[in-house]
């Protein structure tokens, strides 16, 4: 596989699993934006999802997720690896972003640019800690316009956990890209990587029950393996050993669902599977059985 086609492949794959998050767990935005912008929003904020496709002259731009929140524009967008086009890209998405939601007052047009920032998955020392883009009018008036990067690779496990930045856990494996090699051939270092993810898997399932979203553990732990199978590809040995450990992970989670909800759950996850509806489901079982049988179904 070309060097090109694997950044390809790589793209999709770490884009997919970010969509993924952003559209069923949209909520772990929140302390994203809290980290990134300094903002104190709780997890429940009510906030929208704005839609994120905008047509130029030029086509279809797509920016990854935009979001207002209590009056605020925040657009985050997620790149693999550093890029020296993302200056001026996110500019460009903001003020398509701003555009889309101006005012218009006889011939005054009033556009508000989001605040936004760029999650990478990788990074090197040269990455900057802002992207700047400096805009200048005939007339010798200035604006700059910033986007905040994030490395995700500078947030320990402790630091996510703290911070509820959750929606970073799937990527978490890429700090040991370089590692992976020696960890694959060594019995010691591949059994420190399985306790690893079994503490953060088990902390997981902690956090989201005491914040009353467990029906998400299952989504989450499958985004986490998802990217670990795709890093581990070329390591046959840690492949195996951590898809068995992530088996094992969501089984036991299962199992204990099961035990807590007991015919209620079976009967609501069948039904579910067998496509009932949302206002049926609320009718025939408590609310509890419903999150317990989301996620199994």
């Amino acid at each position: 596989m070309t060097a090109k086609k694997t950044a390809r492949v790589q793209s999709t794959i770490f884009d997919d699993v970010y969509r993924t998050i952003i559209s069923r767990m949209p909520q772990f935005i929140i302390p994203v934006i809290n980290d990134a912008f300094g903002t104190r929003y709780p997890m429940d904020v009510a906030f929208e999802q704005l839609k994120n496709e905008f047509y130029t002259k030029n086509g279809k731009l797509i920016t990854d997720s935009i979001f207002l929140v209590k009056g605020h524009l925040y657009h985050v967008e997620c790149q693999s690896n550093p890029d020296n086009t993302m200056a001026i890209r996110m500019f460009e998405y903001g003020l398509e972003i701003a555009l889309e939601r101006a005012r218009k007052n006889k011939d005054y047009l009033h556009v508000d640019l989001p605040e936004s920032a760029v999650i990478y998955l990788r990074h090197t020392k040269t990455t900057p800690d802002t992207l700047t883009v400096e805009v200048r009018s005939p007339k010798g008036n200035s604006l700059t316009y910033e986007s905040k990067v994030i490395k995700v690779q500078e947030y320990t496990k402790d630091v996510i956990f703290r911070k509820k930045l959750l929606m970073y856990l799937p990527f978490y494996v890429l700090r040991y890209e370089k590692e992976l090699e020696t960890i694959d051939k060594d019995r010691k270092r591949l059994d420190e990587l399985l306790k690893e993810y079994t503490g953060i898997c088990s902390k997981l399932e902690k956090v989201l029950e005491k914040g009353g979203s467990s029906e998400l553990y299952n989504d989450l732990v499958g985004c986490i393996m998802e990217i670990m199978d795709y890093v581990l590809r070329s390591h046959k040995n840690a492949r195996k050993e951590m898809n068995e450990m992530g088996g094992k992970v969501l089984e036991t989670y299962t199992e204990k669902t099961f035990k807590a909800g007991g015919k209620s759950v079976v009967s609501a996850v069948n039904d579910i599977r067998n496509g009932m509806k949302p206002a049926e489901l609320k009718k025939k079982y408590s609310a509890d059985t419903i999150k317990m049988a989301k996620t199994i179904a």
